[in-house]
Parts: C-alpha cells; sequence; structure tokens
C-alpha cells in the first residue's frame, strides 16, 4: 500500500514533464496513407492496455503479445497512429470525457512509448461516426476513406464473425475481395498461423485489411516489414452499419459481431453464398 502510494505521489509530481506526441488530424491520416500507400497500425486504449500486459475484454493479456506491441514504430512502410488528445472539436462530450481520462491516467505511458516515433497518425480516423455530435456532412469523409481501397484486390484478415461490408456498400470500389477468417476473441493465439498462412499464401500486390483489435496491431506492422501493405482499419464497418441506421448509441448488429454493444458477441448466422465463397480459410 505504502509503494503504491509513493508511486502515485512520483507520478503526479513527474505529470507534467511527460508530453504525449501530437498526431496527424484525422483526415491528414487517410491522405498520408493514400498518397504513400503504406501500412497502419492502430493503438486505441484497448491496444495500450495489452502493451501494457493487462488483458481487455476480447484479448486476454499475453507477454509476448505485449512485447510486440512495444517493438511497432513509425516506418517508411508503415504508419503508427494513436489517439488525438488534442482535437476535440464536433467530438460527444462523453467521448471527450473518456479520453481525458485515457490521457491523464496513462500519459507517461503515452508518452514512454510513443515519443520516439518521428510521425503518428490519428488512431480514431476509422471512428467516424458514433463519436461525433454533427454527422451531417460524413458523406464527403466516407468518399476519402474510400480512396483507401479503391480498384484494389483485398484480403481481409477479420474475426469469423466480423463479416466486414457484408450487407453494405463500403467496400463496393473494390475491385475484388477475399476473406481471412480468424477468432473474434483470443486472436493473439493465432498470430503465428495467420501470419505464416498470409505470407506463405498471399500475393504481396493484395491489400490487407485488417480488423482484429490489438493482433491487428502487430500484424500489420510486422507484415509491412515483409512486403505487405496491411491497413489496420477495426471497427470502420461497424461505424458505418451505424451511420446507416443512423443509430444514436452502440446497438448490436444483426449478423456482425460488436464487442462494444449490449447482446451484440452473439451474430446470427449468415446463409451468404457470395461471402462463403470469398473466405480463403478458416484459423480459428
Amino acid at each position: 500500500m505504502a509503494n503504491r502510494l509513493i508511486n502515485r505521489v512520483r507520478y503526479l509530481i513527474e505529470y507534467p514533464f511527460y508530453k504525449i506526441p501530437k498526431v496527424l488530424s484525422d483526415v491528414a491520416t487517410i491522405e498520408y496513407l493514400v498518397e504513400h500507400k503504406c501500412s497502419c497500425a492502430r493503438f486505441g486504449d484497448g491496444e495500450l492496455m495489452c502493451l501494457l500486459g493487462r488483458g481487455i475484454k476480447f484479448q486476454k493479456s499475453n507477454e509476448k503479445l505485449a512485447n510486440m506491441l512495444k517493438e511497432v514504430k513509425t516506418t517508411e512502410k508503415c504508419l503508427v497512429c494513436i489517439p488525438d488528445f488534442y482535437r476535440f472539436k464536433n467530438i460527444k462530450r462523453e467521448e471527450k470525457v473518456f479520453w481525458k481520462k485515457c490521457k491523464i491516467g496513462f500519459k507517461k505511458a503515452w508518452t514512454i512509448n510513443f515519443k520516439g516515433n518521428k510521425l503518428l497518425g490519428d488512431a480514431t480516423f476509422t471512428r467516424f461516426y458514433m463519436r461525433k455530435k454533427d454527422t451531417t456532412n460524413l458523406g464527403a469523409y466516407i468518399k476519402k476513406l474510400k480512396q483507401l481501397w479503391e480498384n484494389c484486390e483485398v484480403v481481409f484478415i477479420e474475426g469469423e464473425n466480423s463479416r466486414l461490408g457484408v450487407g453494405n456498400d463500403l467496400f463496393n470500389n473494390a475491385k475484388s475481395i477475399k476473406r481471412i477468417l480468424c477468432p473474434s476473441e483470443d486472436a493473439f493465439n493465432k498470430y503465428d498461423e495467420i501470419f505464416e498462412y498470409i505470407n506463405d499464401n498471399i500475393d504481396k500486390s493484395k491489400l490487407l485489411i485488417c480488423a482484429l483489435g490489438p493482433t491487428a496491431t502487430v500484424l500489420s506492422f510486422n507484415l509491412s516489414k515483409n512486403g505487405f501493405r496491411c491497413l489496420d482499419l477495426g471497427h470502420i464497418d461497424v461505424e458505418y452499419e451505424w451511420f446507416l441506421a443512423k443509430a444514436t448509441e452502440k446497438i448490436a448488429l444483426k449478423y456482425k459481431y460488436v464487442n462494444e454493444a449490449k447482446n451484440g458477441n452473439s451474430p446470427q448466422a449468415l446463409l451468404n453464398e457470395e461471402y462463403k465463397n470469398q473466405i480463403l480459410v478458416r484459423i480459428v
């Protein structure tokens, strides 16, 4: 108890000296990825918890994952993204409160782990709907997002029940779509198998889009080192579904796993032949 109190007092004294790096805006992040045709690896609060050796709702704590997350750095091939703690224009009050608490509570961790990056993108660029106060002009933003995969042969690396793009037109400008299905929870347990399958079976001309929680962060970075372009775009499809539904809260989706929604972890079975034909392999 005494050590905890001493550490807390020390942290409060040191707090002003920690400075979280500034990041590109959400729009500038997309523009950078489009222009440089590089990968991106995103850190939200969940990825930071895993980096610190803690578990989150859909990924148990894992020492190997924590160590791999610590190695993720911005390179010419991969842009690391963290939350934008400095721009809160058009953001809902509860969202501001959440991220301010995250900034204050973990300022040392954000500073120490990311200050060495010469450039950082905004990790929330895929969170374009639910956190916004005014959503009337999102059409232009979504159009810009879709430039990331326009005319690309896309391979999704996704949770078994994520079903990116199914039932909507978010990826209708992709040239083709294939899927690698992975566990919806504790996906890092299958990291080596997923990485090996991609390395051995996927052509590097394909655009990889990964939605797999903290596993997507390390996959995107490590695949970029091997010559792949991999975009860590978790929650982008769910946000688009909420946008189409004009949802005012995080609602469950009938056919898709939504870990943030009440009763969102048990979607219905999907009987869709086009979707089934897109599946390359199940690594679950």
